[in-house]
């Protein structure tokens, strides 16, 4: 498997998708923090609150950037193989499971990675805030995996249609259509069956912080944060879901007649 790691590495090492993934990244760092609401009560109420505030705001930003990012790195590392019919040389040198396999993981690592580096940059930019709470380290630690193990889901899924079809329009609309899907989802709270039924939706569906009071008379004066409590039983569900995903695919895949 070292050896396959090593080889995804060298074939797109000229395609730039590590910069690709970096950059993407950084285009969700200069979304989330930039900050375009001036007010006075919104600039103090975020100084008070801020560390809750980006727990209750940034599973949005996550729905967004990282399903986006999951399609464009599966589609480039899948592309390669689907070129010239790679795929037939390369599956009599190597067995197809473990090619799967190993393009699964190079391009989940990239993802992931992303996903670690913009929690760390927000932290960063939290303490470059000077919020005046002191730092929910367990909370920020609970969001980073419920923002790990959504994306490995998407991720996988993403990898899935692209290692199956030989046509990059099919993974690359599906993705876009479940990330709009998931979105709509995240305003449907009174619809948990779509919340726990699209992958791409469970970004709001393990949010775990909630905003209340605000209106557009009073703003920020009643506002308030509230922990909502972990949903549980919907990271269980997520997990069998990433598995049964997986093991579709890649049985998909050493069946399928290159």
């Amino acid at each position: 498997m070292r050896k396959l790691l090593k080889c995804e590495y060298l074939k797109t090492n000229r395609r730039h998708i590590i910069l690709t993934a970096l950059f993407v990244t950084l285009i969700a760092c200069v979304w989330a923090f930039y900050d375009s609401n001036k007010a006075e009560d919104a600039a103090e109420f975020m100084l008070q609150n801020g560390w809750h505030v980006i727990l209750y705001q940034f599973p949005l930003i996550n729905s967004i950037f990282f399903p986006l990012l999951s399609v464009i790195i599966a589609s480039r590392l899948c592309d390669l193989e689907h070129k010239g019919s790679c795929l037939k040389l390369i599956c009599t040198l190597t067995p197809r499971g473990r090619l799967y396999d190993a393009k699964l993981l190079y391009g989940m690592f990239i993802t992931q990675s992303c996903v670690i580096l913009f929690w760390a940059a927000t932290i960063v930019y939290g303490m470059l805030c000077g919020f005046r709470e002191s730092f929910p380290i367990t909370l920020y630690l609970l969001y980073l995996l419920f923002t790990l193990v959504p994306t490995a889901a998407v991720y996988c899924f993403q990898h899935a249609l692209s290692m199956n079809f030989k046509n990059p329009a099919v993974p690359f609309f599906t993705g876009i259509l479940g990330e709009f899907v998931g979105l709509f989802a995240m305003f449907l709270p009174q619809y948990p069956l779509l919340r726990r039924v699209v992958i791409w939706a469970y970004y709001g569906t393990l949010q775990f912080m909630g905003l209340y009071g605000y209106t557009k008379e009073t703003r920020y004066t009643y506002t308030y944060l509230e922990h909502m409590g972990y949903d549980w039983a919907a990271f269980g569900i997520l997990i069998a879901l990433t598995i049964g995903i997986y093991l579709i695919g890649k049985t998909i895949f050493c069946r399928k007649e290159l």
